[in-house]
């Protein structure tokens, strides 16, 4: 199976629904199912606060971005086109529990009482760095100019160093890291971590009656390690590497995970996880060290010369017979009726998002050594699967 250049899956069908707003039965969506009340509380009350949250971080901005720029992006929230938005987010959740009551992985940890994100304090906090961070985005974004990197280094490649979604500092402070995984939900929904855990469907197809006690799995381009924490939850005894270029942002992925890990009553030197700075190009890892990689959300930022880099990495870090689980945007083709406004992301300051909608990356991993393994669709992102072919003469 080839991931050619547009080709949508099975999955996609199911969103094309949203365009006309049609109903599901109770069946369709799995609201008769064992702890459907719970799941679906829980993620219209999480979609609802970061709708909120979106709505007062735009009449926030009133006084640094232009009226016309806030009235549009209001527009978007409270008329059909924002309705449309958050079926869509309903409909990730529904292909998200589908996919946990088939088993492939398990509800979603920060669903307990004990996790923090339940603390009034904590998500007081989050909502003030937010708040106070949305109107200086917006305000870039509505002049189109955006701001430089603080740090100067030759440590970092020049793809880095770019201030991406207009946010503070780029991926360059902690700041930047601590308001990270909010702006994100917020910009989606509710829905981003339901569109990521749809990675971990093909780790749980690959690994089908395995023991995973001593495997090794790295999140590459790991961020805030939010996935990681998700990973390490299914996957308790496998060993998680989290491998990023920021320090900052590994400060947070290492507390992400040390409260997972809090979560779960063990300590940090029990986790069986440990994090790395390095580029995704230039992995400080032997060859055949690992079982499988899962990457999200990092071929969009780099340019075409870079992926081609990091695919060949991964290639060479895998064991025979390994898995690679790669999660980004959707592209042209994936979801035909998206294709005309796809371009519109590079308005977020992606200068490379418009070669990367275009490139072909079933063809990029196959040259690399590559077998095509499982395709999903979630929402606006994708999920893609490659397995290292045992009999790949280097």
């Amino acid at each position: 199976q080839d991931f050619v250049e547009g080709g949508g899956s099975l999955a996609s069908l199911d969103f094309n629904k949203v365009r006309s707003l049609s109903p599901f039965s109770a069946q369709e969506w799995g609201l008769n199912e064992e702890g459907a009340f719970t799941y679906w509380a829980y993620h219209l009350l999480r979609s609802g606060f970061f709708v909120a949250q979106g709505t007062a971080g735009i009449l926030a901005s009133n006084r640094t971005s232009s009226e016309e720029t806030n009235s549009k992006l209001l527009a978007n929230i409270t008329t059909n086109s924002g309705l449309r938005l958050y079926v869509e987010a309903l409909q990730m959740f529904r292909q998200d529990f589908a996919n946990i009551k088939s088993g492939y992985y398990a509800l979603p940890y920060d669903m307990q009482l004990s996790h923090r994100q339940w603390n009034p304090l904590f998500v007081m906090q989050r909502a003030f760095r937010f708040l106070r961070e949305a109107p200086r985005t917006l305000k870039r974004r509505s002049d189109g100019v955006a701001e430089d990197v603080w740090l100067k280094s030759p440590l970092y490649p020049e793809y880095y160093l770019n201030t991406w979604h207009y946010q503070t500092d780029g991926w360059l402070s902690s700041e930047s890291s601590g308001v990270y995984e909010t702006s994100t939900e917020t910009l989606f929904l509710g829905q981003q971590d339901a569109m990521q855990r749809t990675t971990l469907v093909p780790l749980a197809k690959h690994f089908e009656g395995e023991d995973l006690r001593g495997k090794r799995i790295m999140e590459l381009a790991c961020g805030t390690g939010r996935f990681a924490t998700f990973l390490k939850d299914n996957y308790p005894s496998s060993h998680v590497t989290c491998l990023d270029l920021s320090p900052f942002y590994l400060q947070e992925a290492r507390e992400n995970m040390e409260h997972w890990g809090e979560l779960q009553g063990g300590d940090q030197a029990e986790l069986g996880v440990d994090f790395v700075q390095a580029p995704a190009e230039k992995i400080p890892f032997p060859d055949k060290s690992y079982d499988a990689i899962t990457c999200i959300y990092l071929f969009h930022e780099v340019t075409q010369e870079v992926r081609k880099e990091i695919v060949t990495e991964m290639h060479r870090i895998l064991k025979p017979g390994g898995i690679v689980v790669f999660t980004d945007s959707i592209q042209l083709g994936d979801r035909p009726e998206l294709d005309a406004n796809i371009d519109g992301f590079t308005a977020f300051n992606e200068p490379n998002y418009t070669d990367y909608v275009r490139t072909d990356l079933g063809a990029l991993f196959k040259e690399a050594g590559f077998t095509c393994y499982i395709k999903e669709v979630a929402s606006r992102s994708k999920v893609l699967s490659f397995v290292k072919n045992e009999d790949f003469l280097q």
